[in-house]
């Protein structure tokens, strides 16, 4: 039982997937109807988390160890969750996130190799239990993103961390989604913004309304 009133929406995906364009024009799409948001990204959405973000990108710290990386990702998702997302949630807001803990585990279990377990618990520690009503994984090739975002970054760490580890990310969302239909919607991230975010609208506006439904039993 979710003790909050609010809706928890999730973008996933590979870099250059998408998600922050969508995530953008969700925002700009309920401030039009009037409907309360709280959007942020992940790492960041706090001063603590924001400092993990850079830190996390530093390629000064390329060579930091795969379960450093972790704990890093973990103390910025507790950060947020209590501090922002939790709090935004039990008002009745809607919540946009740019990435969650599905992405932890796509890149830090299926990427970096980390025991899936582990990484599951730790996730749902630092997310207090949450678990996102909705999660849109815009599914795209590493190479065709990296093509369309002009390349890769080369001063981020995980960017640069080379084609089989972004395929492995990819394999690992694709696992994750089959194990996870009931909120899980997959989108083409190679269509037009157009018709990719008709399709994204369309579909909030139902959880939209099927949450007004419940809140009225």
């Amino acid at each position: 039982m979710k003790n909050y009133d609010g809706l928890l929406i999730t973008f996933e995906g590979g870099d250059g997937s998408g998600k922050s364009t969508h995530s953008e024009l969700l925002k700009n799409y309920l401030s039009n109807k009037g409907i309360s948001f709280f959007a942020t990204r992940e790492p960041g959405g706090t001063d603590f988390s924001e400092a993990v973000r850079a830190l996390s990108k530093d390629m000064r710290f390329a060579d930091k160890s795969n379960i450093s990386e972790l704990l890093l990702f973990e103390a910025a998702r507790a950060d947020i969750v209590e501090k922002r997302i939790l709090p935004a949630l039990k008002e009745g807001k809607v919540v946009i996130m740019d990435r969650f803990y599905d992405s932890t585990t796509a890149y830090q279990s299926f990427g970096r190799g980390l025991d899936r377990k582990m990484v599951e618990e730790l996730n749902l520690f630092a997310a207090q239990g949450l678990v996102p009503d909705l999660t849109f994984y815009m599914r795209i090739a590493p190479n065709t993103a990296f093509e369309r975002k002009g390349g890769v970054e080369k001063d981020d760490v995980m960017e640069t961390a080379g084609d089989i580890f972004h395929r492995n990310v990819m394999r690992g969302f694709d696992t994750i989604v089959r194990e996870n239909r009931n909120r899980f919607v997959v989108i083409d991230s190679t269509k037009p913004v157009a018709e990719v975010f008709a399709k994204i609208s369309s579909i909030v506006e139902s959880k939209l309304n099927e949450k007004s439904r419940e809140r009225q039993c």
